[in-house]
């Protein structure tokens, strides 16, 4: 057995029975890993050189590009060296010259690791390329994925139109009389930029829920409209009474990244309305004219 052989040997038995140390990365109390020895950096340096393939990159692109529902979604992704004190919130020239970095075919070339950030987790390894010292290119980074959930949250955070709920007759109505409802809804259109990108954003009206103040409600896929129209109307039975009403909106909303495809958001946002005051009276007979 010659002496390299010997070496990896004796590493490998070392890794079996003491096992790796995990470190915490101080600029990142939620970023994990494990610490690597010299003695392992020499075993895989030698291994690299024994298969003759170097080390190129080990990507793994699946885990980068795929947007299947249990695959991570990653907003922000970095290159950081491979030395072992370096995390992914380093600068990109933390300790570039490490034996765990010159293991590229190229000797003027580093090894250098991606890390991506999802939108709600922590930082993950993702795979390794050789480049030059000031790290791969941007063409090598891959582009946060703009998703219907980011847009969605947006969404939220702007906030969208809320509707008045309008009535016929206006401010006061009779008992046990149809009262017309109806709402002037629009839709919503603006770019706004999310992870560097700019996203179309399109919202429809898809739903209304009428909160008619007597404890009844009704949903409608119409906003209703005004008299001679009977679209949405309501009957109250007790008189003498002031109720509060209002109509919450559904909207539906789609989004494409830098003028590409259209996308649909499945979920939905409810925004509700503010309230308004209806008085509701009883009609009362009057006799006019003269009597015979």
């Amino acid at each position: 057995m010659n002496a390299s052989k010997r070496v990896s040997s004796l590493v490998v038995a070392w890794i079996v029975a003491f096992g790796p140390s995990p470190v915490t990365f101080a600029d990142d109390g939620n970023v994990q890993g494990d610490a690597v020895s010299d003695g392992y950096e020499l075993a895989a340096s030698q291994r690299h050189e024994q298969d003759g393939t170097g080390v190129a990159s080990d990507i793994d692109t699946d885990a980068v590009t795929s947007s299947g529902a249990d695959a991570p979604t990653f907003a922000k992704y970095r290159w950081v060296s491979v030395c072992n004190l370096a995390g992914p919130t380093s600068s990109v020239g933390d300790s570039p010259d490490c034996g765990q970095a010159n293991t590229c075919p190229d000797p003027a070339e580093r090894l250098w690791r991606l890390w991506g950030l999802p939108g709600d987790g922590d930082w993950a390894a993702l795979g390794t390329q050789c480049a030059g010292p000031q790290g791969p290119p941007p063409a090598a980074t891959p582009k946060p994925q703009v998703t219907p959930g980011l847009v969605l949250a947006e969404l939220k955070r702007i906030g969208l139109p809320s509707l008045r709920a309008q009535t016929q007759p206006r401010d006061k109505t009779l008992v046990n009389f149809d009262t017309i409802f109806y709402a002037d809804p629009a839709s919503f259109t603006r770019t706004i930029t999310l992870l560097g990108q700019s996203v179309d954003v399109e919202a429809q009206p898809g739903s209304f829920t009428w909160h008619y103040g007597d404890g009844s409600m009704t949903r409608t896929t119409t906003p209703g409209a005004p008299y001679p129209a009977k679209d949405v109307v309501h009957s109250y039975t007790d008189a003498h009474t002031t109720v509060q009403t209002s109509v919450d909106v559904t909207y539906t909303a789609r989004f494409r990244v830098r003028n590409g495809a259209w996308q649909d958001i499945p979920e939905t946002v409810t925004i509700p309305g503010p309230g308004g005051a209806l008085r509701i009276s009883e009609a009362t007979a009057v006799l006019s004219g003269e009597q015979q």
